[in-house]
């Protein structure tokens, strides 16, 4: 009697464990459902109204979610613009210290023939890119305002412009005679540059077209530069 009683217990205990089981991937589902909800949501208004203009209530309202669900998604309206576009930016980051990576071998490799070759590929790598995440880098060029993404422009050619100048520096040290611009004229070089790029952006150019018109600011870029280096 005690035998079959105990098989009792433990045939129930198991049922309880797997029910309790099921409970929590159901949850964990459901919590990742509306999560990617308020994403999509989020990234609907944001494009449409831009960040200040769009409203937690309303993005709340269209993914049928209350405004108290919200916050255990996210802490605030910024934090939701935050995890739209960080994913991105940590992409970019890695995109571009490898191409960085790839200037500065030409100048051990002495492979300098092959820079603006390498420099028209890395604007067309940079298109393609684009292109697959068009929506999130327009919302950084264009919805951004009211957030600390809204200088992403002038950060990336902050650091383009650091980037490049030590470039061209060590290609100065192993030889290669070039006249350097003044420090403003390095910003406003590498602004121009980055400015083009994201007019590509900014209109509903097809791919292919942005391609093309990527290639003709390569090799305009390229003669410009060496005009300016004196290469």
């Amino acid at each position: 009697m005690h035998f079959f009683y105990r098989r009792a217990i433990i045939y129930y205990s198991v049922i309880l464990h797997c029910n309790l089981f099921k409970g929590r991937i159901i949850i964990a589902r459901d919590f990742q459902q509306t999560h990617d909800n308020l994403l999509g949501c989020a990234k609907k208004h944001f494009l449409k109204f831009g960040f200040e203009r769009s409203s937690i209530r309303e993005i709340c309202k269209d993914a049928h979610v209350t405004n108290g669900a919200f916050y255990n998604h996210f802490e605030d309206k910024e934090a939701l613009f935050g995890a739209l576009v960080e994913p991105v930016l940590r992409s970019v980051s890695e995109l571009y210290a490898d191409s960085v990576m790839q200037h500065f071998v030409l100048i051990k490799s002495e492979d300098l023939p092959h820079l603006w070759e390498l420099s028209a590929k890395t604007i067309e790598r940079m298109i393609e890119y684009i292109y697959e995440h068009l929506d999130i880098f327009r919302l950084l060029l264009k919805c951004s305002e009211g957030t600390k993404y809204a200088d992403f422009r002038d950060t990336v050619v902050q650091a383009e412009t650091r980037e490049t100048k030590k470039f061209f520096r060590e290609l100065k040290k192993s030889g290669v005679p070039i006249r350097e611009p003044a420090d403003e004229e390095w910003y406003i070089l590498v602004y121009a540059y980055y400015s083009a790029v994201a007019e590509i952006v900014m209109h509903d150019y097809s791919k292919r077209a942005a391609l093309r018109y990527a290639r003709t600011l390569a090799a305009f870029f390229a003669t410009g530069w060496k005009s300016v280096l004196g290469i």
